[in-house]
């Protein structure tokens, strides 16, 4: 399998008591293969496996929406309602924003990454949370283009849905998403992280390759617990059973999920790839339907190719093996025609 063959490459070129990454293919609503190499920590000699619970950066915003839509669902609120009743954080805009463009990044609200790092005094291993970034964005009062005029990706989109989420349904994101999202589905271990103080079971760490250290590696130490934007935790056990679903989903047009991929043009007309925390895009004549994710050296990416009922999940703890797109597609497109 040309898939399989791709992974045995990466494993190859890296080494076997370094960090390294978890793979898995579904299809057909069975797990084809699981590929694990490397470490999830090397301080402990701990070996990665399929219940090492991986940091998923900005893979997590496919969940947040899911948590979000099924409210629209409930009828709590509408796409085009304007979040600022919900949202007094956004009052020195002095403008309304639709729903749908904190969900497709439509909104021009700037990402509050850049604000952070212009901050003097500040270090970059500094704590920070939902409480502290959303009283920097209530400091905000100018968009980055006109709402809905055009595409920009700002992870402050998703903190304010986390908040939303929370003052919609009165239960914080991470309760939310166990309660309605997961559990049902028996997901028990997939979750955000929102206590800096919370145990997390086979909690993977993350390393840069640094020569001039001990044993050539340096550790991240995560210094955020900010959800919505980021912030969960999971295993490629745990995504395995959340592909299924999602290949079950994509069967039924009424599902939750075709309503996180419906379209939303700009007042152009445009109809940009990203949807609701997801990217639909075409590649040798099949839909391919994806998102990533990158922070502290974790670099993880899950592809669908539905019409193929295939998903392939990569999750890596450094840098060196972290996905490609690409090259992942193309591999899985030449499984699929074979």
């Amino acid at each position: 399998m040309h898939l399989q063959e791709y992974f045995q490459k990466l494993r190859a070129s890296l080494p076997q008591q370094g960090p390294g990454f978890s793979a898995a293919m579904v299809c057909n609503g069975q797990l084809v293969f699981d590929i694990h190499h490397g470490m999830a920590s090397l301080e402990l000699q701990v070996p990665l496996s399929r219940d090492s619970a991986y940091y998923l950066a900005s893979e997590s915003k496919q969940f947040t929406a899911a948590c979000m839509l099924m409210l629209v669902r409930e009828g709590r609120i509408g796409l085009d309602d304007d979040v600022c009743a919900y949202l007094p954080e956004l009052a020195k805009f002095e403008q309304a924003f639709p729903l749908r463009s904190l969900l497709n990044h439509t909104s021009g609200i700037p990402d509050y990454f850049a604000f952070l790092q212009a901050q003097l005094g500040r270090h970059e291993s500094d704590y920070f949370n939902n409480a502290l970034i959303l009283e920097l964005i209530g400091r905000l009062d100018t968009v980055e283009c006109a709402t809905s005029s055009a595409y920009r990706y700002s992870n402050s989109n998703y903190i304010l849905l986390a908040a939303l989420v929370e003052r919609l349904s009165g239960m914080p994101l991470a309760r939310y998403a166990r309660e309605k999202l997961f559990e049902p589905l028996g997901m028990h271990k997939l979750g955000y992280d929102d206590d800096r103080l919370n145990l997390i079971p086979h909690r993977v760490t993350s390393y840069d390759a640094d020569a001039g250290r001990p044993f050539g590696w340096r550790q991240h130490l995560g210094n955020a617990n900010t959800v919505g934007d980021g912030g969960i935790y999971g295993s490629a056990a745990e995504l395995v059973r959340w592909e299924v679903e999602w290949h079950r989903q994509w069967a039924d047009p009424a599902s939750l999920l075709h309503a996180l991929l419906q379209p939303s043009p700009l007042l152009d007309g445009t109809v940009r790839d990203y949807r609701f925390g997801l990217e639909i895009v075409q590649r040798a004549g099949q839909d391919v339907v994806f998102h990533g994710g990158g922070l502290w050296g974790f670099g993880t990416l899950i592809v669908r190719l539905p019409q193929s009922r295939m998903s392939i999940i990569q999750l890596a703890n450094c840098e060196a093996a972290g996905p490609d797109m690409e090259q992942l597609v193309q591999a899985a497109l030449a499984d699929s025609i074979n």
